[in-house]
């Protein structure tokens, strides 16, 4: 098995690498930063005008409830430090070989010609993603299987901050991990594994986002034991549920999360330990499961 490993370029995203790496040992190549995109001027007038009004909105709500950005933004770096502290530099010391490319503003994107053709090259069995801007057919089209890990739970929550909107919204029970196949749209490919964290009175979305990163990784190597034994199954998405752009996100989403973490934790822990959780549908190896 020949694994090819698509990633972005924080210490989340190494400690990533570094499991696949050391738990297969059949990385043949990784490209680092793919959540970057580089746009054209005519993509970013195109964005401008067609979310004139949000994007003004979310500048002026960025402004206003700062503060509350940047504690968010702060929680989230001091969380991932405890949970994923020098994963970047450990990979840069033993692994630092594998790196195929990373990511520079010469190319558009991940999707570039560059990239692409550099990932057929090593002929890959499988493609692994973590982190990365939406991956175009090509890409899709260059293993046999194509994987993703998805900090939230499928179908249920798609796209960015699905670890936080749940505490927004007041969905209980909302906070997960997917693995799922990879298509061309938001996190809504076939779904191998997903997966709830344990939580605990003292975490928050934060912390809870890490915890599914590990179940994640876990699941992933799972999954590509799975692959070898031609046993691993999938089953289609089974409704839209929310799709979460990352314009819907800003500082007033911030101040809210402040506002109903501690309330919401501690209902969310007392649902978790007497079992009256809402039941969800989480996948086993693609089997349904009710929970």
């Amino acid at each position: 098995m020949r694994i090819i490993i698509l990633t972005h370029d924080n210490d989340r995203h190494f400690y990533f690498c570094n499991k696949i790496i050391k738990s297969t040992d059949q990385v043949v190549g990784i490209i680092t930063g793919a959540k970057n995109k580089k746009l054209s001027n005519n993509k970013k007038r195109k964005i401008y005008k067609n979310h004139f009004f949000l994007i003004l909105r979310n500048k002026l709500l960025n402004l206003i409830f700062y503060n509350s950005n940047k504690k968010l933004f702060d929680e989230k770096k001091t969380q991932e430090k405890l949970f994923f502290k020098n994963e970047k530099s450990f990979f840069r010391k033993n692994y630092k070989e594998l790196i195929l490319a990373e990511y520079s503003d010469a190319h558009d994107s991940i999707n570039d010609d560059y990239y692409v053709s550099l990932i057929r090259r090593k002929k890959p069995d499988i493609i692994l993603v973590m982190g990365t801007c939406l991956i175009g057919k090509r890409i899709i089209n260059s293993a046999k299987h194509v994987i993703n890990l998805h900090t939230g739970l499928s179908p249920y929550y798609r796209g960015g901050w699905t670890n936080l909107f749940p505490i927004i919204n007041k969905d209980f029970g909302f906070f997960g991990v997917t693995i799922h196949k990879m298509s061309t749209g938001i996190d809504s490919g076939d779904i191998i594994f997903t997966q709830r964290p344990e939580i605990d009175i003292s975490d928050n979305y934060s912390s809870i986002n890490c915890k599914a990163i590990v179940k994640g990784v876990e699941l992933m190597i799972k999954t590509i034991e799975l692959i070898k034994q031609k046993k691993m199954k999938s089953t289609k998405q089974w409704t839209k549920g929310k799709l979460i752009y990352g314009r819907n996100y800003n500082g007033f989403i911030a101040f809210l999360y402040f506002i109903k973490l501690k309330k919401f934790i501690s209902m969310y822990k007392s649902l978790q330990d007497s079992r009256l959780l809402p039941q969800l549908t989480l996948i086993e190896n693609g089997i349904k499961n009710d929970h």
